[in-house]
């Protein structure tokens, strides 16, 4: 039986990379449920076809983000409201039949579209977009988690290492407190400050070598204000049972806040303000014997939780001294795997391809629930 696939963000350089991958990998006909892409979108307007979006649009698609909007301004059905692609659905008789991949960086309209495809459709979605259960309200995030079986989220966090079902899993399964979560896991912040460590680049270069090499946002300043961190963070903790917030993070940002008023080539001219802080802090760090993260944090004691994501130092003999590049890693407390054991969960950064990639696993677990609603 084949996926019917329906990717939104599309001309994104993860939506790109993911229409690569499912064209190299999961369309052949002797895969064990061969996938089909039938709907592209970006912002503006989509492609559909029900039998299937033919294969020389999806190549130039994939191939590069000028074919990708030369593509859709030529070939897509402009839209006002997203909403109206569930209706498209409806209206060809697909209902429950598509999964839907959102790689977008969308918000209200997300949220918006989650809800109707969960609650006024009978279709699916992965999603790697963690705005609509991050940055709105706690009953949001309940309407939407209500729908396990049609909707997976994943891909949000470290979604190739599946850190959400643990502390799902710990939560509601085997009544497992979680207690204290010490988790680095942005790869773009990693790679800045790990460089740092080896005390050879000034701050700002290596910022701008992080830019060229696509780890960072188009703005950089998308990282370091550490927001991105603390949306992560508070989806952890929203899994691990608590009613909680984006208000509710204490947030550090790396650097201040009134870089975010620059932009461009300006952002990282107005950056090298922060060298001479910087190479300090990292020569204080090193006397010290440690390192620089920019860790988040999540303390459950006494019935007191408590979230921050900040700068911190770390002794060399930690585990997240261990880290480099731009991995990931968490240290999870729990009442059986308790400190100074704790668990812990390391995986790589969740780059294009990795990203990709994780959609496209928890795309496939989705077949057994399409079976038994079919």
């Amino acid at each position: 039986m084949k996926q019917r696939i329906f990717i939104l963000g599309a001309s994104g350089n993860v939506g790109r990379e993911l229409v690569s991958q499912i064209l190299e990998k999961d369309m052949k006909e002797n895969h064990i449920n061969p996938s089909e892409i039938v709907g592209l979108a970006n912002s503006t307007s989509y492609i559909f076809n029900s039998g299937g979006i033919s294969i020389p649009t999806l190549e130039n698609i994939s191939s590069s983000r000028e074919w990708a909007i030369s593509s859709f301004e030529q070939g897509g059905i402009p839209y006002k409201n997203i909403g109206e692609i569930l209706g498209l659905i409806k209206g060809q008789g697909l209902d429950g039949e598509i999964i839907f991949a959102d790689v977008t960086a969308g918000k209200d309209e997300l949220l918006h579209f989650h809800k109707s495809v969960l609650l006024d459709s009978q279709n699916f979605l992965v999603t790697a977009n963690k705005n609509p259960i991050s940055l709105f309200t706690q009953q949001d995030f309940n309407e939407l988690t209500t729908y396990a079986r049609r909707y997976d989220t994943n891909t949000t966090v470290m979604g190739w290492a599946w850190i959400l079902n643990f502390v799902h899993e710990r939560t509601n399964g085997i009544a497992d407190n979680i207690h204290k979560v010490e988790w680095v896991f942005s790869g773009t912040l990693g790679y800045i400050l790990s460089e740092l460590e080896k005390q050879e680049k000034s701050f700002s270069q290596i910022v701008r070598d992080a830019k060229e090499l696509w780890y960072t946002e188009p703005n950089p300043w998308d990282d370091l204000n550490g927001l991105d961190v603390a949306r992560k963070l508070v989806i952890l903790a929203r899994y691990a049972g608590h009613d909680v917030d984006i208000s509710d993070v204490q947030i550090s940002p790396l650097v201040h806040e009134k870089y975010a008023e620059y932009s461009g080539e300006d952002f990282l001219n107005k950056l090298e303000d922060e060298d001479s802080s910087f190479t300090e802090r990292a020569s204080i760090a090193d006397n010290e014997w440690k390192v620089l993260r920019y860790v988040a944090k999540m303390n459950n004691e006494n019935g007191k939780l408590l979230l921050e994501v900040g700068l911190m130092s770390v002794e060399k003999n930690s585990d997240l001294w261990t880290l480099a590049g731009t991995s990931n890693l968490a240290l999870i407390s729990t009442d059986i795997l308790s400190e100074p054991l704790p668990h812990v969960i390391k995986s790589r950064w969740a780059w294009l391809e990795v990203t990709a990639w994780a959609v496209r696993v928890w795309i496939s677990k989705m077949l057994p629930a399409y079976i038994i609603a079919s």
